[in-house]
């Protein structure tokens, strides 16, 4: 079984080494044929990360606009491949996953190719995070970025454009709003129902 297992990995790893080969030959570009490239290639996840599509939705209507491209440009580049074995389970907190292959369960739901999740990870509070465990079904190959390198991005590119990290701030603060609301009300419906129950037995005992 496990001889089995290494070679499935093995062979399907040669994707990743590819990517790999991609990432090296990118570096290598002019910066302003890296913005090109690396749009070119990850504008679809960049599209379903909300912060990540608003920054470039600010970048049409902001006079710094260039500059925050430039962040979604060096967001990009900073991604950190990740690779899975079928079965194992895998997950960290603040921490942005993409699916650039295979097949992941998180929460229920069966996750694909292009999938992204983790999207909370810039939040401080870890209690307002998405479940961040999953499993691999197959043989799976991710990106990812961490909230350390996410700040310290941010905090190179405000230095030049103070407007990014007020915008980035104000919608950090409206997420982890909506987040605490969906918590307390989770607790009070679990609160509700457990009153409820109690209130029943006790009706049943006295019948």
């Amino acid at each position: 079984q496990l001889r089995r297992r290494l070679r499935i990995f093995f062979l399907s790893n040669k994707t990743a080494q590819r990517r790999g080969r991609q990432r090296q030959l990118i570096a290598e570009l002019s910066p302003g044929l890296q913005g090109e490239v690396v749009m070119e290639f990850n504008r679809k996840w960049i599209e379903k990360v909300s912060l990540l599509a608003k920054v470039l939705l600010w970048s049409e209507s902001s006079e710094h606009g260039d500059m925050f491209r430039a962040f979604v440009v060096d967001v990009s580049l900073k991604l950190h491949p990740s690779v899975h074995a079928q079965s194992e389970v895998f997950g960290t907190p603040h921490v942005l996953y993409i699916c650039m292959l295979g097949l992941v369960s998180r929460k229920g739901r069966v996750h694909r190719t292009g999938a992204v999740w983790g999207a909370d990870f810039m939040l401080v509070d870890s209690e307002l995070l998405e479940p961040f465990e999953s499993c691999a079904l197959t043989y799976t190959e991710l990106t990812t970025l961490d909230r350390p390198t996410f700040m310290e991005l941010l905090k190179t590119h405000t230095e030049n454009c103070p407007e990014l990290r007020q915008k980035v701030r104000q919608f950090c603060c409206w997420l982890a709003f909506q987040r605490a609301f969906m918590v307390e009300a989770k607790s009070r419906l679990a609160r509700t129902a457990g009153s409820s129950f109690r209130s029943s037995s006790r009706h049943t005992l006295v019948l």
